[in-house]
């Protein structure tokens, strides 16, 4: 894993499909009971709490047509970039670029998980998330090696007590830093799907809050690893959504 993959997201492309033969056509469900009585029986394989009422349905649906088409555009970005499309690419342009297409993949994730979960509270517990993984049947976890950047002494400042301050500042929470320091400074291989998930939740909080910058992506040879925990996200909810054909 590492490198662009089309297996990946043809596999999300392909079982979404699957799911909305079940919907189709859209809106379908907003007058027809009996549709979401079989849309709801399917639901609640993720949470019993699901219920057969239009809006409900709609309400889920409507959350799973985001959060899949926000990770299906996320690995389907084959060179991911940000920046002046008319001069040829910065190579601070492309690490910000595969940064970001994590934190559009976690997005989608995230909102997937949560409509499945019947969890539509602005905070996500946890719990939510490592149901949701626990309910997708998933292979074992192919592990994830940390990088070996040659020099981590900037590296283990970048995480300890002097920049603590502007970590909380910047939303990267002490667990975050927790996943990052045990995988990054201490060389732990992340070996399961809540591991994974956990290190991707962590690494798109540091770079969508402005912790994390492509300058240090670059030095700590982290480039590969965000785009494979990309399409970890993606199998999980290929996983998942097979669970409802």
């Amino acid at each position: 894993m590492g490198e662009y993959s089309k297996e990946i997201p043809e596999n999300l492309r392909n079982v979404w499909s699957e799911v909305w033969q079940i919907f189709e056509p859209d809106n379908s469900w907003k007058d027809d009971q009996s549709k979401c009585r079989i849309i709801k029986e399917k639901l609640v394989y993720f949470s019993q709490d699901h219920h057969d009422t239009p809006e409900h349905i709609d309400k889920v649906i409507k959350a799973l047509c985001r959060g899949v088409s926000l990770t299906q555009a996320a690995v389907d970005w084959q060179n991911p970039h940000i920046g002046d499309d008319s001069s040829p690419r910065k190579k601070h342009e492309k690490l910000r670029g595969i940064q970001w297409q994590l934190v559009i993949a976690y997005a989608g994730f995230e909102i997937t998980a949560k409509g499945l979960m019947n969890n539509f509270e602005r905070k996500t517990k946890p719990e939510i998330i490592q149901d949701f993984i626990n309910k997708c049947n998933l292979p074992s976890y192919q592990k994830l090696e940390p990088p070996t950047p040659k020099e981590k002494s900037n590296l283990e400042k970048w995480l300890n007590k002097e920049d603590e301050a502007i970590a909380d500042f910047l939303g990267v929470t002490a667990g975050d830093a927790r996943i990052i320091n045990q995988w990054l400074v201490n060389s732990q291989a992340v070996c399961d799907w809540e591991e994974a998930v956990k290190l991707a939740k962590a690494l798109r909080n540091a770079t969508a809050h402005g912790f994390l910058q492509p300058t240090k992506v670059g030095q700590w040879k982290l480039k590969s690893s965000f785009r494979t925990l990309a399409d970890n996200l993606a199998e999980i909810m290929t996983s998942g959504l097979r669970e409802l054909v």
